[in-house]
Parts: C-alpha cells; sequence; structure tokens
C-alpha cells in the first residue's frame, strides 16, 4: 500500500535525517535503513499512535538528550517487529531511536494524526 500525502511528508522527513547521518558516517544510505524500514515504521506509527511513542523535552539541554523517561526495553522490542530493524538499531544508541525522535516532532506528529483521522474516517 501507498503511503499518503501526510505519510510523504515524514518520509521525506526521514529520510533528510538518513542523508545527513550518510554524509556523518561516509556511509550508504540502505547501511542506516532501508526505504522499506522508513515506510514500515511510519505506517505502523500512523496506525498506532503509541508504537514506540518517545516524549520529547524540547528543552531540554541537547548534550543530555531530548528524550523524556520512557520504557526503553518495551521501546526496543516494538523497534524489532519492524522490518530492518535488528539489535543494534534498536538498541538505545541505534538508529532507530533516532529515526523514533524524528518521527514524534510536532509536525510529523501532526501529519501522522491527520493521515489516522483521513484513514478512520
Amino acid at each position: 500500500e501507498d503511503l499518503d500525502d501526510e505519510e510523504f511528508q515524514v518520509y521525506v522527513s526521514l529520510r533528510a535525517w538518513r542523508l545527513l547521518r550518510k554524509n556523518e558516517l561516509e556511509v550508504e544510505p540502505y547501511k542506516i535503513c532501508q526505504n522499506r524500514t522508513l515506510c514500515e515504521l511510519i505506517r505502523k506509527r500512523r496506525n498506532d499512535a503509541q508504537f514506540c511513542s518517545l516524549k520529547l523535552d524540547h528543552n531540554a539541554n541537547k548534550a543530555e538528550g531530548n528524550v523524556a523517561s520512557v520504557d526503553e526495553s518495551t521501546v526496543e522490542k516494538s523497534l524489532l517487529s519492524v522490518w530492518g530493524i535488528g539489535p543494534s538499531k534498536a538498541a538505545k544508541d541505534g538508529f532507530g531511536w533516532e529515526m523514533l525522535e524524528i518521527l514524534a516532532s510536532e509536525e510529523n506528529e501532526t501529519l501522522l494524526a491527520s493521515s489516522r483521522n483521513r484513514s478512520n474516517a
């Protein structure tokens, strides 16, 4: 199933993150994650607003991170259910958590909520 317009905008933001990480690490983008992984992560979050939900503290010191307390083991287990995410990406410092931070941005949460509401209508 294709992504709808809102999901596609979230997909674009994840691809932009992946491009930045690719350039920082000097690796091929598919080594960070494949497009299918991005799409599946988006669709799971769209279908379930609580899927791997992170609460971001936008006032936190960047060096300390901006993820408020969450049950790390639950998030890791949920991340492992996404195609293309294995133990190293699901670990606390892995790419999976970075992708969740992108999904948790206010803009992307709004887009996914809009998509969710349209699909439930």
